[in-house]
C-alpha cells in the first residue's frame, strides 16, 4: 500500500511539473519583429516575428489555422508548421509568407532592412563608370569658368489629394488619372461595389505611389483591393485576391 501511495505521488508530481508553461530558448536579441500584415483579418495573424532559421507566428485563441506558404524565387512553398504554444513556427528565412483559408489571403511581408555584415555584391567589369574628362586648360594655364546662369526653382510634381467633394475611392481615382493623365473608367473598377472614402489624406509623389499609398488602406477592410498598372497608362482596380490580367490593359 505505502509503494502504491509512493507512486501515486511521483505521478502527481510528474503531472505538476509538465504542466509548468514552457520557455522556448531563442536570445531575445534574435528577434525581428520587423514585419508587415496585409490581408484578410479571418486568416492573418495577430502579429509575426522571425529568428534567425525559423518565422514564429501568432494567431488568435480558437482560430482556425490556415495554410501557410513561403514565397521565393520559384514560387509558393507549402510550409510546415510546428506547434510552440502560443505560436506556430516554420522554418526558414522567409521574406514573405502568405496565409490560405479557402478564397481569404492574408500576407506577411520583412519590412526591407539591410542586414549588417553581409557582402555587398562587386560591380561588374565595365559597369563602373567612366571618369568624366578634365575641361581644357586655356595656354594661359588658368582653367576656363562657364558663367553661371541664373538657377530656377525645383519644380515640385503636385500633390494627390483625396478628400471631399469625392466621397468614393472610384472617385479619387478617376480624378488623380485625369490629373495624372491616365486612364480610369466605370469599366476599370472589377467590383460591384463603390468604396466610400473616409476622411482626407495627400499624398506626395508619383501617380503610382499615390495609389498603392490609397489603396494599401483596404487591405484589412471587407473588401481589400489592389491596383494594376498597364503599359499603355492604364489602371485597373481588382479584388486582392485575383491576379493581374495582363491582357485586360492592352486591349482597354
Amino acid at each position: 500500500m505505502r509503494g502504491f501511495i509512493s507512486f501515486l505521488a511521483l505521478l502527481l508530481l510528474g503531472g505538476c511539473q509538465s504542466a509548468a508553461p514552457t520557455v522556448w530558448q531563442v536570445a531575445p536579441a534574435a528577434f525581428d519583429f520587423g514585419w508587415q500584415l496585409s490581408g484578410d483579418a479571418e486568416v492573418a495573424p495577430l502579429q509575426v516575428f522571425a529568428s534567425p532559421d525559423e518565422v514564429w507566428l501568432q494567431f488568435a485563441p480558437q482560430q482556425a489555422l490556415p495554410a501557410v506558404f513561403g514565397q521565393g524565387p520559384a514560387g509558393e512553398q507549402p510550409l510546415p508548421m510546428l506547434r510552440r504554444e502560443p505560436y506556430v513556427v516554420v522554418p526558414g528565412r522567409w521574406q514573405t509568407l502568405i496565409m490560405r483559408g479557402g478564397h481569404r489571403l492574408a500576407y506577411a511581408r520583412r519590412a526591407a532592412v539591410d542586414e549588417p555584415g553581409l557582402p555587398q555584391p562587386e560591380p561588374l567589369p565595365g559597369s563602373e563608370p567612366e571618369p568624366e574628362p578634365e575641361p581644357a586648360t586655356p595656354s594661359g594655364g588658368t582653367p576656363a569658368v562657364s558663367p553661371a546662369g541664373p538657377i530656377g526653382p525645383a519644380v515640385r510634381a503636385p500633390a494627390f489629394v483625396a478628400g471631399p467633394p469625392d466621397a468614393t475611392l472610384r472617385a479619387v481615382l478617376a480624378r488623380w488619372a485625369s490629373q495624372a493623365g491616365w486612364t480610369f473608367s466605370a469599366e476599370h473598377w472589377a467590383l460591384n461595389v463603390d468604396i466610400p472614402l473616409q476622411g482626407q489624406a495627400q499624398f506626395d509623389g508619383g501617380f503610382k505611389e499615390a495609389v498603392r499609398e490609397l489603396l494599401r488602406a483596404t487591405e484589412l477592410s471587407d473588401r481589400p483591393v489592389q491596383p494594376c498598372f498597364y503599359a499603355n497608362q492604364v489602371l485597373r482596380v481588382v479584388p486582392l485576391a485575383q491576379a493581374c490580367d495582363r491582357s485586360r490593359g492592352a486591349a482597354t
